[in-house]
């Protein structure tokens, strides 16, 4: 008996060496045997007298590598894993594998190296199987003295596992190591996993105008994950779900700062996906561990309730989908400008026209309109309403407020208004009159700008008394130049 358990443990101990360091041995899809953690060695072989005839498999399961003392945020809870015995085909029925009878330690060596396989060929999966989920980051099986094949099998907790432990086997015990004279009944196992972060996105400072149809650019950076045991991309996706008042314009991709064409990847301008395509996701296998950034333009349609987010986006590899995580917005409000005189009733006047202008550097308006920088110019109708040029809707003016990379409360902005032109017959105010505009339509800024009416001073004999005077007067002249006329003719006749 003694020959037979020297014989068993210098087979185990070389399946031990294959699986001495998880984060590497998992690699090679074997479970490793952690004399640091707790492993309880025994002298006796399997089927001896006094040995073990049960032992477990603790995993632990951390966010990247192995560490003795895990930051607790790396710990990752509900991963699910499936652990299934392995038998031998004998007589067509799979029977588990007894490791008390040295003849079934034959083979097991091309087994394990061939994880992350199943078992095939002379091996099988039995019907046995143990399913457990992690609390705290680990999760252990009681399991009797055996060969087991694991597979990391489910996430239930919203770990962003892009990189699943390959599947691997494990021996139920194992060597306690070369240098030991004993058996691991309690195997232990640290793969390194590998998960996705999540995607950001920040927006520019300002828009390429002021006004309503103005450009916003957002910048989306998506880590790109880095994946286990050579693994390669099969499916790379970057999607950004537009909020209704924007529309998409144009975007640049780029693979750790260097731009990409569209060669390398299927754009939907409809639902805003980038795919990476064959070509596309061979950079990124070069790149894992960098970033994805996507520089997106999109025009300002409407304003609605003027905060506009940016929030509907998120990445996915290999199949699994990772929310964005930060939201900016831009804010918006409206101006409605009408132009009346001060008659009363009001009558309303067209062909005023008015500028809109930023505020000096003091923050304050220019005493006359500047020559140069006008945001908007618009001249009012028929009704006395300003129609602003150039944007839709031309009888309010939708303002640009402020741009944030997290919500604000009720942000405003001022800016300048200026009438540069009067109707006919009424008199323009030179100065400049601050406006705040504040977020949305239900709280647009309405001005009715008043012109007084210019009347002239009354010129002396002008109109229907003067002309009346005049004609009386031109009349006397008449009458007392006939009388002189007649006058005349009697004394000349009289003479005669």
């Amino acid at each position: 008996m003694s020959t037979n358990r020297t014989r068993l443990q210098r087979f185990a101990a070389g399946v031990g060496a294959i699986a001495v360091a998880v984060t590497g041995a998992l690699a090679m899809g074997v479970a490793s045997a952690d004399e640091g953690e707790e492993a309880v060695a025994s002298n006796v072989a399997p089927g001896q007298p006094g040995a073990p005839t049960a032992g477990t498999l603790t995993i632990n399961k951390y966010s990247g590598g192995h560490t003795a003392t895990p930051d607790p945020k790396d710990l990752m809870n509900g991963v699910e894993f499936t652990v299934t015995r392995v038998g031998r085909l004998v007589a067509g029925v799979c029977t588990p594998i007894d490791l008390t009878v040295d003849s079934q330690w034959a083979g097991l060596t091309d087994l394990f190296d061939s994880a992350p396989a199943a078992p095939t060929g002379d091996f099988c999966p039995t019907t046995t199987t143990y399913v457990g989920w992690t609390v705290d980051g680990q999760v252990v099986f009681d399991l009797p003295v055996g060969i087991y094949y694991v597979v990391e099998t489910g996430d239930n907790g919203g770990n962003n596992i892009v990189s699943k432990v390959p599947n691997f086997y494990v021996s139920i015990p194992t060597s306690a190591g070369e240098a030991a004279d004993g058996w691991n009944y309690n195997v232990v196992a640290d793969p390194k996993n590998q998960v996705m972060g999540e995607p950001s996105k920040v927006i520019a400072d300002q828009p390429s105008a002021l006004v309503i149809g103005s450009t916003v650019t957002w910048t989306l950076t998506v880590p790109v994950p880095t994946l286990n045991n050579d693994e390669k991309f099969t499916e790379a996706v970057v999607k950004d779900v537009l909020d209704p008042r924007l529309a998409y314009s144009s975007s640049v991709v780029k693979i750790n700062g260097s731009a990409i064409g569209p060669d390398n990847y299927a754009f939907d301008p409809n639902g805003l996906t980038w795919t990476f395509n064959d070509d596309g996701r061979e950079l990124l296998d070069a790149a894992q561990g960098g970033t994805i950034t996507i520089d997106l333009v999109t025009t300002v349609t409407s304003v609605g309730d003027g905060a506009i987010p940016n929030d509907d986006y998120s990445s996915t590899f290999n199949g699994t989908t990772v929310p964005g995580g930060p939201v900016p917005y831009t804010y918006w409000g409206q101006l409605k400008v009408l132009k009346a005189d001060n008659s009363s009733p009001v009558k309303y006047l067209k062909d005023a026209e008015f500028k809109v202008y930023l505020p000096n550097a003091g923050g304050q308006c220019e005493a006359t309109a500047p020559a140069t920088g006008a945001i908007a110019t618009g001249v009012s109708d028929a009704n006395g309403v300003v129609q602003w040029a150039g944007v839709t809707p031309t009888n309010v003016l939708g303002l640009w407020i402020a741009n944030s990379n997290s919500p604000l409360t009720a942000p405003t902005k001022d800016y300048c208004l200026y009438e540069t032109k009067a109707p006919a017959g009424h008199t323009a105010s030179a100065a400049g009159q601050k406006v705040t505009i504040s977020v949305g339509t239900a709280a647009v800024k309405e001005l009715t700008v008043v012109n007084y009416k210019t009347d002239g001073p009354d010129l002396p004999l002008t109109g229907a008394q003067g002309t009346a005077a005049m004609t009386i007067g031109g009349l006397l002249l008449v009458v007392v130049g006939g009388g002189a006329i007649a006058a005349s003719r009697r004394r000349r006749n009289s003479v005669s």
